[in-house]
């Protein structure tokens, strides 16, 4: 029997898994618009962004108390080392990228609040800065660039530890 991650675990990993790619989608297709025409996408991704952050703290917490299930035998030393790294630097990732774009957000001078779906108001107390909205921008934009590699390699690398390696590793995420 494979050892697999908990149902909340499961749930955590596949729930921020689609709205990263979701909001990866309305990104680019705002990115091709007008602001106005492109202010509804980039609305719902902020509000996506916010969620995914907000996730992501509660599985970094989720994690610390449940340790995931033991690596197959066959996984060399070297594999789990470079597989605990990249969860760190998922962790880092998913967790700065949605705060620097809430920054972003949150401090321009020209941008509208921030909502969430709609519902309320999610803007960050901060004062409206030139300054600190670039710094959001600039880390939005250097940090997303990775995250979107990481997720590639992520990927693959499960991928390959399944149907190269004959390892159960994608029962082990699997709902």
């Amino acid at each position: 029997m494979t050892a697999k991650y908990s149902k909340i675990a499961i749930l955590f990993h596949w729930l921020i898994a689609v709205l990263v790619v979701a909001n990866f989608v309305l990104a680019s297709m705002a990115e091709d618009l007008s602001r106005a025409e492109g202010a509804g996408l980039m609305a719902s991704h902020k509000a996506i962004g916010v969620s995914i952050l907000t996730l992501s703290f509660l599985r970094l917490f989720w994690r610390l108390g449940h340790k995931p299930p033991p690596l197959p035998q066959a996984v060399t030393a070297w594999q789990a080392m470079i597989g605990r790294t990249v969860h760190i630097i998922f962790y880092v990732l998913i967790i700065a990228v949605p705060l620097s774009g809430w920054l972003l957000a949150s401090a321009h001078p020209k941008a509208p609040p921030v909502e969430f779906f709609g519902l309320f108001d999610i803007t960050l107390p901060i004062g409206k800065s030139e300054a600190l909205a670039d710094i959001g921008y600039e880390a939005h934009e250097v940090l997303t660039k990775p995250l979107f590699v990481l997720i590639l390699l992520h990927v693959a690398g499960a991928l390959k530890h399944q149907f190269i390696d004959r390892l159960p590793f994608l029962q082990r995420m699997w709902p």
